[in-house]
């Protein structure tokens, strides 16, 4: 099942299946989904404090931060969770109707087509961007600045929902990597046993 099917200039070439890439990664591998990464919310946040103030309309203000944030929640959940941290989380549609939620991350052994850099950059940002909507949140109920908790709530919403997703892919993850080298373990140690037994009887037949 193909993701993506075009060619994204100076990252990679999304058409590939999802946690095949092993291209390596030396410091920011992906600029451009770094930058945007950072983007579309830090902008959010200026004009919201800047709109409030210095006395901006709310309705405008309203309009233009929950643009920035639909496009920060596009971008992070189709493009940079993929680039920067190997995750994404998606919605699938069944046969009958029902929905599932499905968290997938980049297979084991890929983990350095993604920079140490930029995953400090992906799970910064993600967080910092989620307290300061928090604190702002927060302000404005203890001012009963009830109009503006509207465009606080929604911010927390798409912020938190990536933020959600992506933990939860990241916990999947170390739950699978665990899981396998459990597995390995195991086997390790039931080959041990069965070919210590093989020499035990192979020595008491030679007796």
């Amino acid at each position: 099942k193909q993701w993506y099917q075009r060619r994204v200039r100076g990252d990679m070439d999304l058409s590939r299946e999802f946690g095949d890439e092993t291209t390596p990664s030396n410091g920011l591998k992906h600029p451009a989904a770094s930058l945007f990464h950072i983007l579309f919310r830090t902008l959010a946040i200026v004009v919201y404090l800047f709109c409030t103030g210095f006395g901006g309309g709310f309705t405008l203000t309203f309009v233009l931060v929950v643009l920035l944030l639909a496009a920060d929640f596009w971008t992070v959940k189709n493009i940079t969770g993929r680039l920067l941290v190997g995750l994404r989380w998606w919605n699938k549609v069944n046969e009958d109707g029902s929905t599932e939620w499905v968290f997938e991350s980049r297979k084991e052994g890929t983990s350095v087509y993604h920079s140490p850099t930029e995953q400090k950059i992906f799970w910064v940002a993600m967080f910092s961007s989620s307290i300061i909507w928090l604190i702002l949140l927060i302000k404005n109920l203890l001012t009963f600045s009830l109009t503006w908790v509207v465009v606080d709530v929604t911010a927390m919403v798409l912020n938190s929902a990536n933020l959600y997703g992506y933990i939860k892919c990241r916990r999947d993850a170390k739950a699978k990597v665990q899981g396998a080298v459990g597995s390995f373990l195991g086997r390790q140690l039931f080959n041990q046993m069965v070919s210590g037994g093989a020499e035990g009887s192979t020595q008491q037949q030679n007796r």
